[in-house]
Parts: C-alpha cells; sequence; structure tokens
C-alpha cells in the first residue's frame, strides 16, 4: 500500500489565483497521528539499524513491501525521515563538519559517570578564594563524539511484527478519511 493512496482530496488551484483553474489532488498536507496504545508489547521486536538500513529497505525485509516503510516509521513515532533516522557515519561526519566546523572541538566535558560539568570546576577554598577542583576524571567530549551518541540513540527500533501490519493499515485508512 503506498503512503498516499487512501488520502482524500482537494480542490486546488494550481496555476494562478486570477485564473482559478482548480483541479482536484491528493491532500498530502492531512496529518495523521495517534498513539500507538498497545499494551502487549509481544507485537513488537526490536532492530537495530544499521548503517545503509532505511524505513523502505526494512518495511521490504520484514513485510515484503517496501511500500509499508510508514508503519516502521509510526511504530517509532518517526515523522521526519531526515531527522528521526540515524545517520550514516559518512554523512554524520559532513552534518558535524556543517554545523560545528571542527569535529574535533570540545563540545563539553563529562566525569567519568558521564554527567556533563565544567572544564574546571571550582570550589570556594578556605582563604575564600577559588580553587580547582578538576582533578583526574573529567573527560573532553568533542562535536562529533557528542552528535555520534545522540544519533546513536536513534538506531534501535520497534519493528511492529508483520501479522499485525493488516490491522494497523485498516486502522490508518479509516483514520485518514475521518
Amino acid at each position: 500500500m503506498a503512503y498516499f493512496k487512501y488520502f482524500p482530496n482537494t480542490v486546488y488551484n494550481a496555476v494562478d489565483v486570477n485564473e482559478k483553474k482548480y483541479r482536484l489532488v491528493t491532500n498530502i498536507l492531512r496529518r495523521i497521528r495517534k498513539k500507538i496504545e498497545i499494551t502487549n508489547v509481544s507485537i513488537f521486536e526490536q532492530y537495530f539499524i544499521q548503517d545503509g538500513d532505511r524505513a523502505d529497505t526494512l518495511a521490504h525485509q520484514f513485510y515484503g513491501d517496501s511500500t509499508l516503510h510508514w508503519i516502521i516509521m509510526y511504530a517509532n513515532y518517526m515523522t521526519n525521515p531526515y531527522y528521526d533516522w540515524p545517520l550514516t557515519y559518512l554523512d554524520l561526519q559532513k552534518y558535524v563538519i556543517k554545523k560545528y566546523g571542527d569535529p574535533n572541538g570540545v563540545h563539553h566535558y563529562e566525569d567519568n559517570d558521564g554527567n556533563i560539568v565544567d572544564r574546571y570546576p571550582q570550589s570556594i577554598g578556605a582563604n575564600g578564594f577559588f580553587q580547582d577542583t578538576s582533578g583526574p576524571g573529567y573527560n573532553a567530549v568533542t562535536n562529533f563524539i557528542y552528535e555520534e551518541k545522540l544519533n546513536d540513540k536513534k538506531r534501535m527500533i520497534d519493528i511492529i511484527k508483520s501479522q499485525y501490519t493488516s490491522q494497523i493499515v485498516r486502522e490508518f485508512k479509516k483514520l485518514v478519511v475521518e
């Protein structure tokens, strides 16, 4: 099933506002978002997204139909395939360079427990002056490592088991025409 196949049509002036030439087009601006309220988590299986995986290739792998890619996105509350899906390693490198300039620049510092800290944590000493308490155990986290951790959090997703896809498609059809 193609994602937009069941969307309603709308009248649209596709040429010029002054010419009044209307056409019937698919209303792609129609948004459907219903939270999946499932108490039985056994309808899902977890999957770790590898570099190069895409929603359509996973839909083909799990459902035998690449047009069901939207079910994978839906199950994981993803609305934007460019920002909700993890980037490949090469695309992540490009993104970090574009965003920060220097991928090896320091983004922040963390202690051994992964808590963000100041570079030089300080306290007021007995003499009333600041004294450095940083000591060992404070690590610089580069821009690339920071973005890589965020990207990797997107890699574990839920895949709805194939026996439940027809139910999801029926529900979607109902919601889109309402």
